[in-house]
């Protein structure tokens, strides 16, 4: 039930500090008007109303509107504006001088904040400004095999029979999981940018490219690459998924290899991502391996989840 995603958003501290520490530095007193995009059951346009905001405008499309509306008239908040609407459809928006949306996802572009933001510049009076404002990406190669083995259960059912093309679907797949730093190469201190984007732009592409690439210092097998993100809300105001840092309600992504990859030291590894988050495609996700020594390429798994879901 949609409850059960609001409740674990709400029982998430880190992001309901950080959000209202960012709302506090933007929100003037008795001036400041307020669109929440994606305002679920309105947290964090009652924070701006808490903080001074002189009127909040929630829209969301979903059933939370209307438990955010009883939740407003339960705690007697005036300066409310609900639009049961995806933001992106009203044609008419009211100008305010603050946006803040949290549409972050696991994978920080499934629910479509590159689109979303973009499109809210048409929100904004002159001068205004959006919460958040950058993202960045990171990707570490997967050195433990305890997220591979899961996915290869497949290999295991036994009676004669061979269910390879179900475990080739499960490999070709993003899974949301809660990696740890002793997961990752070298602890994870060796991961790589790998894509960014300044979220109060008019444009970002949705169809985004990156690449990393690490040369080992001893003999070993990878399993996969762990993704997160880093957001910068405002100034010095962040979030992020780093599996070393605290855990939020978010997680960390497991990208599987189609074959584990046991690579000697000297050698390099490199991983080629191709993210495509556009409306029409919700959110799909193609990465390629290759292990190379010296001018020699020594193996290549090219993955996709579109070769994970049925035809």
């Amino acid at each position: 039930m949609f409850i059960e995603f609001h409740r674990n958003l709400i029982a998430d501290q880190i992001r309901n500090e950080v959000f209202y520490a960012a709302l506090k530095q933007s929100i003037t007193p008795g001036i400041t008007t307020v669109a929440d995009l994606g305002s679920g059951s309105g947290l964090l346009g009652f924070l701006a109303l808490k903080l001074g905001a002189r009127d909040v405008y929630f829209y969301e499309y979903s059933p939370a509107l209307k438990l955010s509306q009883k939740i407003a008239r339960q705690n007697q908040l005036k300066r409310c504006h609900f639009i049961h609407e995806h933001s992106r459809r009203v044609a008419k928006p009211v100008p305010v001088d603050l946006i803040v949306s949290e549409t972050l996802g696991n994978y920080v572009y499934e629910e479509n904040i590159l689109e979303n933001l973009a499109d809210a510049q048409r929100f904004l009076k002159p001068g205004g400004r959006i919460i958040p404002q950058k993202v960045a990406q990171f990707v570490s190669p997967v050195v433990t095999d305890r997220f591979f083995n899961e996915l290869c259960v497949w290999d295991h059912v036994g009676y004669g029979l061979d269910f390879h093309p179900a475990r080739e679907m499960s490999l070709n797949n993003l899974y949301v999981r809660r990696i740890e730093s002793t997961d990752l190469l070298e602890n994870g201190s060796s991961a790589a940018q790998w894509d960014s984007a300044d979220l109060t732009r008019k444009k970002n592409a949705s169809v985004r490219r990156g690449r990393a690439e690490w040369t080992l210092r001893e003999n070993l097998t990878i399993y996969g690459f762990a993704l997160w993100w880093d957001c910068t809300l405002i100034g010095e105001v962040n979030l992020t998924t780093h599996p070393a840092r605290p855990p939020t309600h978010w997680e960390q992504i497991y990208c599987p290899v189609l074959e584990p990859l046991r690579v000697r030291s000297g050698q390099r590894v490199a991983v080629e991502l191709y993210s495509d988050s556009r409306y029409e495609i919700g959110a799909t996700l193609k990465w390629e391996v290759v292990v190379s020594d010296g001018n020699l390429e020594v193996t290549r798994q090219s993955l996709d989840m579109k070769h994970g879901g049925m035809d």
